[in-house]
């Protein structure tokens, strides 16, 4: 856990953070390609991906988590095929039927597991069990009534966040902007037996601030913020003005520093007077392993305390 200033400190401390982070986090050189003919460019990268997810779902039953090492390796593995086989994804609801069926109505740690084995054959940028535990963390130490999730995608973090709540009166409240997302997400939320505290709207997170404000009664105690990332910024500054945000309340926001959120992270900085705020680290959660010079990059998660 790294702070982004410190009392007494001046505003170079940041600067040097945000610095690091650009530096560290530059997308990797390519080298040059040889070009092909257009009729065969989507068969080849088609059946790169396919051959990269392929290697990574048979290198995870074996407990390898490098990455060079699942872009570089391959392993046979008849598991891996009759998955690929009996699992398809290519539409959200896809994943609908792999979670009935691997967790049991009622049980989101169940369904939590399956988001899991479903995504580890198929990486997908969703937060992840390394980032979901820093969250239900949060949560659990926290205790919120009035949550606020913007970019809710499949439903995966908000069931983290739900399933962890104290209070039986605690709820939460998302906003997803991609329809066929929030469709999934309200399912996979029912059938984790949650429904009765998760609601699901649809639309942008800056435009629905007035909607979330009536439904979660007035200010809210946490707000997790997992959407477009230069949204960040006008949105959190939206829900400032409309009352969302409020002394006190908890501010989390994902993949600050890759692919990262740096006028978002001036904002709330401690600096700054308004936030008290603090990175906690964790590494970028959407392992792209068909790309041949992929290394994961280094991640984190802010958490900030309004003090004013």
């Amino acid at each position: 856990m790294a702070s982004l200033a410190r009392a007494g400190s001046d505003s170079r401390p940041l600067d040097r953070v945000l610095r690091h982070c650009y530096k560290s986090n530059e997308r990797p050189r390519r080298s040059p390609r040889r070009k092909k003919k257009s009729s065969s460019r989507r068969e080849d990268l088609l059946f790169t991906r396919r051959q990269a997810l392929f290697s990574l779902a048979t290198l995870s039953s074996f407990g390898v988590t490098d990455s060079k090492a699942r872009a570089s390796t391959s392993i046979s593995s008849n598991a891996a095929a009759e998955f690929y086989a009996k699992w398809r994804y290519a539409e959200p609801r896809d994943i609908l039927p792999f979670i009935r069926d691997r967790s049991e109505r009622g049980d989101p740690n169940g369904v939590l597991l399956a988001f899991d084995e479903f995504f580890s054959m198929y990486p997908t940028y969703h937060l992840g069990r390394e980032k979901a535990e820093i969250l239900t963390g949060i949560v659990r130490n926290t205790k919120p009534e009035r949550c606020v999730e913007i970019g809710t995608f499949l439903g995966y973090s908000a069931i983290h966040t739900a399933s962890n709540f104290v209070s039986p009166e605690a709820r939460l409240v998302c906003v997803e902007f991609e329809p066929r997302h929030a469709e999934v997400a309200r399912e996979c939320v029912e059938w984790a037996g949650l429904s009765s505290q998760v609601e699901v709207l649809v639309g942008e997170g800056g435009k629905r601030v007035m909607d979330v404000k009536a439904m979660v009664g007035g200010s809210a105690d946490l707000i997790f913020l997992d959407h477009c990332k230069p949204c960040y910024l006008p949105d959190l500054i939206a829900m400032e003005e409309a009352g969302l945000v409020a002394k006190g309340t908890v501010v989390v926001a994902d993949n600050v520093v890759y692919p990262g959120a740096p006028d978002y992270l001036r904002h709330v900085d401690t600096l700054a007077g308004a936030y008290k705020t603090e990175l906690l680290e964790a590494k970028f959660e959407y392992d792209q392993v068909w790309r041949e010079d992929w290394e994961t990059p280094k991640d984190a998660m802010s958490y900030s305390v309004r003090v004013l």
